[in-house]
């Protein structure tokens, strides 16, 4: 049995003529005939009394209508289905990203209209480390990364990378703080302060820039309180533990008590890469990364 029998029979059901049916479908009545006969054939049942005045349904006929559309109905789902994913429009877009990437208004502007174009997509966003995106990718956890690093990322040849923006870091200090003051703060004037450092849980890349920049002032910093989150990052400032280095982004996690200082130092940035591998060729994957280029050019 084919589907082009199902459809032959649910038009003749619906008309119950032969002619009429025939026309709708755009054919001859003789092969409607012989193919509804084929159809009876297969299924061992009549499936229409046929007289020359008339053509009803017998009850086995209208039982197997309810059926037959709803395999049409289904067959033509499935055929939307497929269609629609070819297009990118359905399926699951799994992204990994650093834990403040969302407060990046060029990534978070492009989720947001990834999520608008697309509503029948499931993005899935995953809170992972930088370092660990990479291995993310190759497993297939993960179908496109946003990672923080200070030059290009060395990767393995079936990945490619393509920096979307560079972030300045800042200093951040509670605002009674003698450098709030200040316009800007030369990284030297941060030698005797206590740092409110990046702990361990939140990765390598961020901890190891600041380390660079302060190593490169003549100075190891003061790590009077380590912290694993951002939020807790900015808390502790606001509690008086010592001042931060963090990227701009991370400003927007306001807190009345704290404020930001551009930092005054060579290298004082942190730029923002997108990752996929080069054999992925999702339509899903190349419309979010098109999505995120666009604002990158914007």
């Amino acid at each position: 049995m084919e589907l082009r029998h199902l459809r032959y029979f649910v038009t003749l059901a619906e008309e119950l003529h032969f002619g009429r049916a025939a026309a709708r479908l755009g054919i001859s009545q003789p092969p409607l005939s012989q193919q509804i006969k084929i159809l009876e054939d297969l299924l061992r049942v009549r499936l229409f009394n046929r007289t020359n005045r008339r053509v009803e349904l017998t009850q086995a006929g209208l039982l197997f209508l309810a059926e037959a559309r709803a395999t049409l109905e289904r067959a033509d789902r499935a055929i939307s289905v497929a269609t629609r994913a070819q297009r990118g429009e359905l399926g699951e877009l799994r992204i990994g990203m650093f834990p403040s990437a969302p407060l990046l208004a060029q990534i978070g502007d492009a989720i947001l209209t990834f999520r608008r174009s697309f509503p029948d997509v499931q993005l899935v966003l995953n809170e992972i480390e930088s370092h660990q995106q990479t291995q993310g990718l190759l497993e297939g956890r993960e179908q496109v990364a946003i990672i923080r690093s200070a030059a290009a990322p060395v990767l393995p040849p079936e990945l490619r990378a393509t920096e979307l923006s560079q972030e300045p870091f800042r200093v951040i200090m509670r605002s009674d703080h003698p450098l709030a003051k200040r316009r800007k703060i030369l990284i030297g004037e941060l030698a005797q302060e206590p740092f409110v450092f990046y702990g361990d849980r939140m990765g390598r890349t961020l901890p190891h820039q600041v380390l660079v920049l302060c190593r490169s002032a003549g100075f190891e910093p003061r790590i009077g309180q380590l912290a694993n989150g951002n939020a807790t990052i900015t808390g502790l400032v606001a509690a008086g533990l010592g001042i931060a280095v963090v990227p701009e982004a991370m400003c927007q996690l306001h807190h009345e008590s704290v404020v930001s200082r551009p930092l005054d130092a060579v290298g004082a940035m942190t730029s923002i890469w997108l990752l996929r591998s080069s054999q992925d060729d999702s339509p899903l994957v190349g419309a979010f990364c098109k999505l995120i280029a666009k604002r990158r050019s914007a």
